[in-house]
């Protein structure tokens, strides 16, 4: 059998690879501060004539809960905040951010991206408490552009090293958002990766709030309801439910048919009920809804959420966002009534856990995790193809659904050696900033000696084995002739 140069330097990247600790275990997000920080350049007339991207950042505010932060900052020539970081558990902040988005613009003359996570950084930076997650989510369509092509250029190499190394040393992770084939992607890909957030490209303005949701179910993995036939289940453990209905035109109007045959729409919606109308989607908040099966009629049924607030949730550890080529994924999946694990048979025997994984061709694949016995279920999946991913981890315990959704990229194995020893130190300063006993960081830097020891070795064996496929011939030939030699009397 004839085995390439290439197939070698794969397994060795995927025995590199079998060394990276599993996925992170931790089954919740803390509370986060994030301002979000968008283009205002001129060029967002014609990329965003309809300005989508601002119901969209509502959106996004809209759906963190009260005890986050968030703060809002406009860019062009220059950054300038439109509002502070404000606590999301009064009314009064929720307007006073709702009103700031509505002060972007697309007027500005060039486009700064310095000076847009510059200002990120400064206002993070200005209102940092402990325990709180911090995060930039910038949204660009265009280059770094000051009108001076000598200044662009350094600010350029000043955002990708002292800029980014800043953020990184503050811990504060960068989710950004690409524009048009006209935004510098690469850059944008490479601030996210590096500091730890993700980087999302919108190809149109209609495509905005299904990249903010994405963050924000990156951000705060919040329990979800399946979308089936274009409704979903509401079981009495539901104390809440936000639903996001993707519309075909701005005209359209939603309707909700609720399980007691009452139907619902903006200028009808149901007592305690919240309901944003926009351009692209609508967003309905309901405070104790019926239980039984809601329909959503007149909705695209593309990207449609229902987020809810419940007792009864579905953790899993799985926590990634630039998964390694060649990494294996230990995805653990449980439940939790009132915070704890269920772990009752006669319970668990009656809900069917299942991963749905859409791989970068589309190709969309069924995977059942296998009980361990302890309510935990368990299932590795092998990353082999670079590209976008998306998971669903669903449960159905046919009284009730729930679902987790999950956005990661898998780089090709070029990127991935490169990625290799970023990623490591970047876990490292994660746990460095974290306040624990001297004794473990001592063990988490010996862990770390292992890692690279092993790399090293792993590298070495790779020298040798390209060295000796270079040199086969040669080899073939001195051990046909030691053969021969044996074979003379």
């Amino acid at each position: 059998m004839k085995i390439s140069l290439k197939s070698i330097s794969c397994l060795i990247i995927l025995a590199v690879f079998s060394y990276i600790p599993e996925t992170s275990t931790a089954t919740s997000k803390p509370d986060i501060d994030v301002v979000v920080v968008m283009d205002s350049s001129g060029s967002m007339k014609k990329t965003d004539p309809l300005s989508l991207r601002i119901p969209a950042a509502k959106l996004f505010i809209s759906l963190l809960s009260q005890n986050d932060r968030a703060g809002i900052i406009s860019f062009s020539d220059e950054a300038s905040p439109l509002s502070p970081l404000l606590l999301l558990d009064s009314d009064s902040n929720k307007k006073m951010l709702l009103q700031a988005t509505e002060k972007i613009t697309s007027s500005g003359l060039h486009t700064n991206l310095f000076e847009a996570l510059n200002k990120g950084l400064e206002v993070l930076s200005g209102a940092k408490k402990s325990g709180r997650e911090q995060i930039v989510v910038l949204m660009s369509d265009g280059m770094m552009d000051t009108g001076d092509p000598e200044k662009d250029r350094a600010l350029l190499e000043k955002l990708k090293q002292d800029l980014t190394k800043a953020l990184l040393d503050k811990g504060i992770k960068v989710y950004a958002i690409a524009f048009t084939e006209g935004s510098d992607r690469a850059l944008l890909e490479k601030v996210s990766k590096q500091t730890g957030g993700f980087y999302h490209l919108a190809l149109t303005d209609k495509d905005f709030h299904i990249v903010f949701t994405s963050i924000f179910e990156s951000l705060k993995r919040p329990d979800m309801l399946p979308m089936t036939d274009s409704g979903f289940l509401v079981d009495n453990s539901i104390e809440e439910v936000t639903i996001i209905a993707t519309k075909e035109a701005a005209n359209t109007t939603i309707q909700l048919d609720s399980p007691d045959g009452k139907k619902y729409s903006s200028r009808n919606k149901p007592p305690e009920t919240e309901w944003v109308v926009s351009n692209n989607f609508d967003m309905m908040t309901i405070r104790k809804p019926v239980e039984g099966k809601w329909k959503i009629l007149f909705s695209t049924g593309n990207s449609n959420k229902a987020y809810v607030i419940t007792n009864l949730n579905l953790q899993t550890n799985f926590n990634e966002l630039y998964p390694l080529f060649g990494q294996t994924l230990d995805i653990k999946v449980w439940l939790e009534r009132e915070s704890n694990p269920i772990k009752e048979n006669e319970v668990l025997e009656k809900i069917n856990i299942s991963l749905e994984l859409i791989k970068p061709d589309g190709e969309t694949t069924q995977l059942q995790p296998f009980p361990k016995g302890d309510g935990t279920f368990e299932r590795k999946i092998e990353l082999y193809t670079a590209g976008n991913y998306k998971l669903r981890i669903l449960a159905d315990g046919k009284t009730f659904q729930r679902e987790k959704a999950f956005t990661f990229k898998v780089a090709d194995t070029k990127e991935s050696l490169q990625d290799f020893k970023a990623k490591q130190a970047l876990k490292e300063k994660e746990k460095s900033s974290e306040d624990r006993p001297a004794e473990q960081g001592h063990e988490d830097s010996v862990s770390w000696i292992k890692v690279t020891s092993q790399f090293l070795i792993i590298n070495l064996l790779l020298g040798i084995i390209v060295f000796a496929y270079l040199k086969r011939d040669r080899i073939k030939n001195f051990i046909n002739s030691k053969l021969k030699k044996e074979k003379k009397p």
